[in-house]
């Protein structure tokens, strides 16, 4: 059982929407929900005591009702940081699932081939490295260190995965150029409210997009807007990435929305937002089952 006085040290989460509303917009047949995390039960997987949050029980049932409501028959779990290293909350949810499954972990990088081999029959698709939200900066791996475990992975087909700020980074695209593996980058950029569409490391990731070196998660708008729902003042980074690089955009609800600052959001209502921010069908039909589906090995 989890020590409940290290969960009191870590900031408790508002609970995800129960109740999601149906979008007015059809999700295309095998569309994919490609960042979600499922976190519990807390009194059988104890936390990380390193993690920054709290979220309450958010387990594969829900998850897969809410995936039902809105029409998404895929998935994509990544490791949340709560659980470090431990992976086995993600695994467990993809062998039990109803839909088809694909997941993102986070390892140690002396991690055994075997055990790269078992993951990769679990339905593992990538490594995930958190360069934001860890409470000692000193657990953040070296750029080198990550490249070398790409080159690890290479064989397998896997990618990596960052959680960055590319706003740290105004030479994002020079860091990423000829990265050994593909690069997924999560919530757009993770770019801090205010952040300039022009600025160096947001284009730099759009470039990257372009020519085909990266890929984009639209996801978390609510982790970069300065506004609250429907995220005005983020539509123009949108819209740069839909214009230039839609063969290279993946969306995802984030659910169950950890660490929300502003209302919580109904997820209907986030897929309805993907119809706003791209209105031609083949665009949103290429991100919603086209990129997931190569990217993910479905």
């Amino acid at each position: 059982m989890a020590d409940r006085r290290d969960i009191k040290a870590a900031p408790y989460c508002a609970p995800y929407h129960p109740d999601p509303g149906t979008p007015g917009h059809k999700l295309p047949a095998g569309a994919c929900d490609t960042h979600a995390h499922i976190c519990g039960p807390e009194r059988v997987y104890p936390y990380d005591s390193e993690r920054i949050y709290t979220p309450p029980d958010a387990l594969l049932p829900a998850y897969e009702h809410m995936l039902k409501t809105i029409g998404a028959e895929r998935m994509v779990l990544v490791q949340p940081s709560i659980y470090g290293k431990d992976n086995r909350v993600m695994l467990k949810a993809m062998h039990e699932a109803s839909l088809p499954a694909r997941g993102v972990a986070v390892v140690s990088t002396d991690i055994e081939r075997e055990e790269l081999a078992d993951l990769n029959r679990a339905g593992i698709r990538g490594l995930r490295f958190n360069l934001v939200d860890v409470k000692n900066p000193a657990m953040r791996p070296p750029l080198d260190e990550i490249a070398a475990m790409a080159e690890r992975i290479k064989p397998l087909g896997w990618h990596i995965e960052f959680l960055i700020h590319v706003d740290d980074y105004p030479d994002f695209e020079d860091m990423f150029r000829d990265f050994p593996t593909e690069v997924v980058v999560g919530h757009m950029g993770y770019l801090r409210p205010g952040c300039p569409v022009d600025h160096p490391g947001f284009q730099g990731l759009v470039n990257l997009a372009e020519s085909g070196s990266c890929w984009v998660k639209l996801t978390g708008p609510y982790r970069i807007a300065g506004q609250d729902f429907p995220y005005a003042d983020i539509v123009p980074f949108v819209s740069a990435l839909v214009e230039r690089a839609s063969h290279r955009l993946l969306w995802g609800t984030d659910w169950p929305h950890v660490m929300m600052e502003k209302t919580m959001p109904d997820d209907g209502d986030l897929a309805d937002l993907l119809a706003q921010w791209v209105p031609d069908h083949e665009q949103r039909y290429r991100i919603l089952v086209d990129n997931p589906e190569r990217l993910y090995q479905f």
